[in-house]
């Protein structure tokens, strides 16, 4: 016969797995301080170590004060809002905001003011379930931070975020059986601790992944990356040349005139930096109008963007003809040519744009350079 699990077997268990992240976190970080998100996380597994220890094996555990509980309940909310802070500081964001501060205040107060108001066992459970109204909230706050986020959500915080919200039944159930017994029951903390067997592992395997998802992510688009200019590459436009035959796509098809005379007469230096500043400029309007910004090889690059006419396609081009300023950028004197197609409406792919922007190019060279000629 199988008996039933007990609360001080789970907690210790909990305690055991968060002590054994913990320091897999603040080994990760020893070896690279400057990734400190780890140790924020590694921080939050010691903080819920420790709360778990006080929660069960504390003297006086069975009794608590209105301190230690606060205490004890508090350094829970604070474990989950270590892993926002260090979320934060994953995404590039300050770590710390001052309305974090009154959840977990918050959290402390609730528990503690029952215990010191109420005496004797009634206090102790209003206590206990007003701690798991409050740290069900904490956890809900937290998850949707985590889940907040400017960029496409990753699958490992994904996870992350989900295994919080996942504790949320338990909370409302155990809270729910606590009410109904009138107070009576001490199994309030039994079926959060037995989701904590599961959600913990996944909850911090989640937050280990993250950063590799996003290394591997980086790796992938650095092998579409042109490494001297940031550019996308050819590569990169084959990948997505379905998604930008459409008719709203316009081609420019960018060659920087003489560009050989330029790294005859200033250094290959000076050919690079005009490379770069070129390409710097151009992706400032990608960012601005969207498309994709390409570098075929050597000084010739394409833009694809999304026109609504050839008149905004030609005022575009000719923004893009006027970025040489060497007086501002200290760079050779420079000039662009630059061929203009758009796709046509039974177009599947960039090919045959591609093929009139090329003629288009010819043209403006032919023409006497620093222009631009469209199909």
């Amino acid at each position: 016969m199988v008996s039933s699990p007990d609360i001080p077997t789970l907690r210790l268990c909990s305690l055991l797995e968060s002590a054994a992240y913990a320091a897999i976190f603040i080994t990760f970080w020893a070896r690279r301080r400057d990734q400190t998100y780890l140790l924020h996380w590694g921080l939050s597994s010691v903080l819920y170590a420790l709360a778990l220890f006080g929660f069960e094996f504390r003297p006086g555990a069975s009794t608590p004060s209105a301190l230690s509980s606060a205490l004890d309940y508090g350094l829970v909310a604070l474990a989950d809002f270590l892993l926002v802070t260090g979320m934060r500081i994953f995404d590039g964001k300050p770590a710390f905001r001052q309305w974090m501060a009154a959840p977990i205040v918050g959290t402390a107060l609730v528990v503690a003011l029952p215990i010191a108001f109420m005496p004797g066992h009634a206090g102790l459970v209003l206590s206990h379930v007003l701690g798991s109204v409050a740290l069900g909230a904490c956890m809900v706050i937290c998850a949707v931070a985590i889940l907040r986020s400017d960029e496409d959500i990753a699958a490992p915080r994904r996870i992350v975020g989900i295994a919080m919200l996942a504790y949320g039944p338990g909370y409302i159930v155990s809270i729910c059986i606590e009410l109904w017994g009138s107070f009576g029951s001490t199994r309030l903390d039994l079926l959060p601790m037995l989701q904590d067997q599961i959600l913990l592992g996944v909850l911090n395997l989640g937050l280990l992944a993250t950063p590799w998802e996003r290394a591997l992510r980086e790796l992938k688009e650095s092998v579409l990356r042109d490494a001297l200019t940031g550019a996308w590459n050819r590569a990169a436009l084959k990948q997505h040349d379905a998604e930008l035959a459409r008719p709203a796509t316009s081609l420019f098809l960018i060659d920087i005139d003489h560009f050989k005379t330029i790294n005859d007469t200033h250094g290959h230096a000076a050919g690079d930096a005009v490379l770069i500043a070129l390409s710097g400029h151009v992706q400032a309007l990608v960012a601005e109008r969207g498309g994709m910004f390409v570098r075929l090889g050597g000084d010739e690059f394409v833009l694809a963007a999304p026109t609504t006419d050839d008149r905004d396609a030609s005022a575009l081009a000719e923004r893009i003809r006027a970025i040489p300023d060497p007086v501002s950028t200290g760079l050779p004197v420079f000039s662009l040519s630059i061929g203009l197609s758009r796709v046509h409406a039974d177009e599947k792919g960039l090919s045959q744009a591609m093929a009139r922007a090329d003629l288009s190019l010819y043209r403006a060279k032919a023409g006497g350079r620093d222009q631009v000629a469209a199909a």
